[in-house]
């Protein structure tokens, strides 16, 4: 098989192949100022590229897939995970800084803390905290044996870390190793945790159908149940109002923090794994038409459009009114994850084709060049609704 990541543009005109990775390409993300893709590839690889599309870096090392890649928040580091039981440093030059060993088993959750001084990485039962020199700092041990520790994160402060697990429970740690508090009260696995945007409230999610609220004292505030399914992500809104879930019934289900359901988003025909606040808070994520499971979702940082990643080997492109916008074909193989860079003018997508694809993206010519094809269709068909003729009478045609 052929593996190359290739540009395109939002017409669906390929602009550069660019050959490298020889296996899936699990992951894809933007550093924060949006000048570097990174990708991870079941070949054992990260690579860099620059928005043009150039192989700046591959980093070699691991002796496995490597699952995951993020940056520090500064953008100077890149740890990536793998499963040889190892997380790597880099820098953006390619130079590997650090291998932070000690984990016996699959790496299943990096974490960097808030100021991008400690790395927390989930392996197994335990949890190890290091600096970026490598120094490993603490060993978080309280899971039981065999209880592999699913997500890792930081409070927003920086100060508490949270850990989910096959044990069925959430743990808090201060930064110093010490277990503060054990969250006791589902009755299967724990695969997600998060924490409010003030960092007071804790939301998690599990195997037993339910989404648990507590506070950092260990009291459990509230018992959201609804899903008909397993639960496995849960994410708090910017502004901590709202929570969202995701299930394995097809749904995402929308909460405030008071246990009362809001809304149930359906349309899914299969798992849905990953959800996305907009980044004003208003809008959820949740996109229609996928014959298979949606394995990523991500909001552009306007807010204004939603891409959507799936089973069927395309990226669509969505208003926040549920319209699709666009659909981006090319791969060849089910896509794993998505990704919008800071400034929204380019998306990566990430495919088991063994591909990343970046792809420009211009709202305004988009729904331009639509409009310009459907514009008269809706307002002259007497099947189209009265609100949806209007949709292109405020966006200038091409001509």
């Amino acid at each position: 098989m052929r593996i190359a990541v290739k540009l395109w543009n939002t017409e669906g005109k390929e602009l550069q192949t660019l050959k490298g990775h020889g296996g899936t390409v699990y992951s894809v993300v933007f550093s924060p100022d949006g000048k570097t893709i990174a990708s991870a590839s079941y070949d054992g690889t990260v690579k860099l590229w620059n928005t043009e599309g150039k192989e700046l870096q591959t980093l070699k090392g691991h002796s496995g897939t490597v699952w995951s890649v993020a940056f520090s928040p500064d953008g100077k580091t890149i740890a990536s995970e793998s499963d040889d039981g190892t997380v790597k440093l880099w820098n953006t030059k390619g130079k590997e800084l650090q291998t932070l060993k000690g984990h016996d088993d699959t790496v299943n959750s990096v974490a960097f803390s808030p100021d991008g001084k400690t790395i927390a990485i989930a392996s197994w039962n335990t949890v190890k905290l290091w600096n970026t020199e490598g120094k490993e700092l603490q060993i978080l041990e309280g899971h039981g044996y065999g209880c592999i520790v699913y997500k890792v994160v930081f409070s927003p402060d920086g100060k508490t870390i949270a850990t989910a697990s096959w044990d069925n429970t959430v743990k808090l740690w201060n930064t110093k190793g010490k277990e503060l508090q054990t969250l006791k009260g589902h009755d299967d696995t724990v695969w997600s945790v998060a924490f409010s945007p003030d960092g007071k409230t804790i939301a998690s999610a599990s195997d037993d159908g339910t989404v648990k609220l507590w506070n950092t004292k260990d009291k459990e505030l509230q018992n959201l149940k609804g899903h008909r399914g397993r639960v496995y992500r849960v994410v708090f809104s910017p502004d901590g109002k709202t929570i969202a879930s995701t299930s394995d019934d097809g749904t995402v289900k929308l909460w405030n923090t008071k246990g009362k359901k809001l809304q149930t988003l359906k349309g899914h025909s299969g798992i849905f794994w990953s959800v996305d606040f907009s980044p004003d808070g208003k809008i959820i994520a949740s996109a229609k038409d996928y014959d298979g499971m949606v394995n990523s979702v991500a909001f552009s940082p306007d807010g204004k459009t939603i891409a959507s990643a799936g089973d069927d080997g395309t990226v669509k492109l969505w208003n926040t009114k549920g319209k699709k916008l666009q659909t981006l074909k090319g791969h060849g193989g089910i896509v794993n994850s998505v990704a919008f860079s800071p400034d929204g003018k380019t998306i990566a997508s990430a495919s088991d084709d063994g591909t990343v694809k970046l792809w420009n993206f211009d709202l305004d010519d988009l729904l331009k060049s639509i409009c310009t094809w459907l514009g008269d269709y809706l307002r002259n068909n007497t099947y189209v609704s009265k609100e949806d003729k209007g949709l292109c009478d405020d966006i200038p045609v091409k001509k």
